[in-house]
């Protein structure tokens, strides 16, 4: 083989290997700080590690959480999807984003998540749900990637009383949520 062949062939060989590589070069910051209304909850720093922000149920009403997206990175990235909770019927429910959302090299944006409270009807008063993380997926220069981000806090929602969610009834196992 003459060595510009040989040349072209390793030339070719390291773009493909560094297009298949390119999700693990993602770089984004692994921890997010929410931010949320003044009237969406409470922030209470002594309850936790980094404190938990316990926030207030309102039937069907919606609350928008901001979070911002860094990228660390020398290629631009774009998130498809994001979720606060896999968990069938959550008590907050995503109801819209600003997704797909486009961040530069070395850039920071916005993520906002509009979650509706929801599904009280499958938790008793004691129950609760909490969020602690952020799965982000999208893609760099067409190649997909997915990362688990940590909140900076976590976020709790309490299962509500009978008299707070009009949905509720006092059936024994009225919980069908699949476990």
């Amino acid at each position: 083989m003459n060595p510009l062949a040989r040349y072209a062939a390793v030339g070719v060989t390291g773009v493909a290997l560094g297009w298949a590589l390119l999700p693990f070069g993602v770089r984004v910051d692994q921890t997010v700080t929410p931010d949320l209304p003044v009237d969406a909850g409470l922030l209470v720093p002594g309850y936790g590690d980094e404190g938990t922000y316990a926030l207030d149920y309102r039937h069907h009403e919606e609350v928008t959480v901001r979070l911002p997206v860094s990228n660390d990175g020398p290629l631009p990235i774009r998130v498809s999807d994001a979720d606060l909770d896999t968990e069938p019927l959550p008590l907050l429910a995503t109801v819209d984003d600003n997704l797909p959302l486009r961040v530069g090299p070395w850039g920071e944006a916005q993520l906002e998540l509009t979650l509706r409270f929801d599904n009280c009807r499958h938790y008793h008063e004691r129950s609760a749900d909490t969020w602690d993380h952020l799965d982000l997926a999208g893609s760099v220069l067409g190649r997909e990637f997915e990362r688990e981000l940590a909140l900076a806090y976590p976020l709790a929602l309490h299962g509500q009383i009978i008299n707070n969610c009009p949905d509720r009834t006092l059936t024994r196992g009225d919980d069908v949520r699949p476990r």
